[in-house]
Formats: structure tokens, C-alpha cells, sequence
């Protein structure tokens, strides 16, 4: 698929809208719904990427209208990923202003938007939906060298995208782990770096597991 149909299917993408595991938003319900696959590629979204880093998920809706479908620049998770990202030796541009030249996509486990702010659950249905029907085809056209699974949310997304693998099934045993897929791709899971991830694993501790993803990095040929 092109990177223009891909962008179609998120927007056309009903699964858990219509009659899905619970109602979810569609960002195309917007008027200023940006043509990307990812909200979250806004700021980082190589088209022939080194990385793809897998979040949770962009937004709720109230925070997506607020912003017009962009990401606030005070957002402490992108802050703490830019800095994470520089001790793998990748330094992007400050976020969420556009950066086309830092070979990192940024993608979430769910595209859609939740109901209401940023803090309610995400279901594992509207996860696996989303792996299997947007996350699969994107890491196709994308082929990069390394997936980075940051979080519960994004390693349930990873596990269904790359089965039979042998990864565990929880992120607190596969965190700081590292692994290859059938097709070559590396796949490393770290925690989330938000409040709630730190909270779940240090900030030492993702430091550690970022710089491991660097060394990887500098050994892998450049692309």
C-alpha cells in the first residue's frame, strides 16, 4: 500500500466506531484531521525510517480539539522521548514542531481517539484492531530497521504484529529485552515515558534501555 492509502484506511476505519469493542472517535470527524497515518507522525514521521517508535495512543478527543489534532509543546511525554531518543544518538527537533530530516516515525497501538481526556483505558480491542489493520500494513510500507514498543498498549500492538516470536506476553518481562522477527526487523520493548510509565520503570532504567536501542543502532549499516 502507498503512504496515501494508508492514510485513507485510518480515516475510513470504523472497527471500533460502528459497533466495536467500545465508541471511539475517528480524528477524519475533524475538519482539521491532518492527512498522516499517525497523529503523532507530525512530529517525527520519516518515510524510510531507522525506528519506529509505538506508542499508546495520541489523544483523547477533548484533548485533540483543544489542540486542533496537534500535540501540545508542553507535552511532558514528548519532552522525555526527545531526550531519550538523544541517548540513543538520534537528535530531533523540539517537539511537536515538523522534523523530516530525524529517521524515526512516531505511531501509537490506537489511532482513533478516546472519549473525553487523556487518562481512560485503552481496551485490548481497539489495540488489536488497530495492530492488525493499520500498525501490520504501516511497518510494511515503512520497513525500518528496529520497532520500539514503549509500553503495555504498544507491546500487545507489537506481539500482534510479529506472532509466533517466542515474546513474552507482558511488558514488565519483555522491557529492556530485545528480539529479531522472522523478517529481520529488531523489535525492543521499553517502558513508557510518561508519569505513569516512569512510575512503572525508572528513569535510569529507560536510559539504559534507550542506549542499548543506540548501540544497536550504530552497529546495524545505515540505510
Amino acid at each position: 500500500m502507498t503512504y496515501g492509502e494508508l492514510v485513507r484506511a485510518r480515516k475510513d476505519c470504523r472497527l471500533c466506531v460502528d459497533g466495536g469493542p467500545s465508541p471511539l472517535r475517528n480524528g477524519s470527524s475533524y475538519d482539521f484531521d491532518p492527512d498522516v497515518v499517525s497523529h503523532w507522525s507530525q512530529w517525527l514521521g520519516h518515510q524510510r525510517p531507522r525506528l519506529v517508535v509505538v506508542g499508546q495512543d495520541f489523544s483523547g478527543a477533548d484533548y485533540f480539539e483543544r489542540n486542533r489534532g496537534r500535540d501540545d509543546p508542553a507535552s511532558p511525554t514528548n519532552r522525555n522521548l526527545r531526550d531519550l531518543l538523544a541517548e540513543a544518538g538520534i537528535e530531533a527537533g523540539p517537539p511537536p514542531a515538523n522534523d523530516p530530516a530525524t529517521p524515526v516515525y512516531l505511531t501509537n497501538s490506537v489511532l482513533c481517539l478516546k472519549p473525553g481526556g487523556m487518562s481512560g483505558p485503552v481496551k485490548t480491542g481497539w489495540v488489536r484492531n488497530c495492530a492488525r489493520s493499520h500498525l501490520a500494513p504501516l511497518l510494511d510500507h515503512l520497513r525500518p530497521q528496529a520497532v520500539v514498543a514503549m509500553g503495555g498498549s504498544a507491546w500487545r500492538a507489537v506481539r500482534e504484529v510479529f506472532p509466533g516470536t517466542g515474546l513474552p506476553s507482558g511488558i514488565k518481562d519483555a522491557a529492556g529485552r530485545s528480539w529479531v522477527s522472522p523478517s529481520g526487523c529488531h523489535v525492543f520493548a521499553v517502558g513508557h515515558c510518561s508519569g505513569l510509565g516512569l512510575a512503572n520503570r525508572p528513569w535510569r532504567q529507560q536510559l539504559a534501555d534507550w542506549r542499548a536501542i543506540g548501540r544497536f543502532l550504530a552497529d546495524a549499516p545505515q540505510r
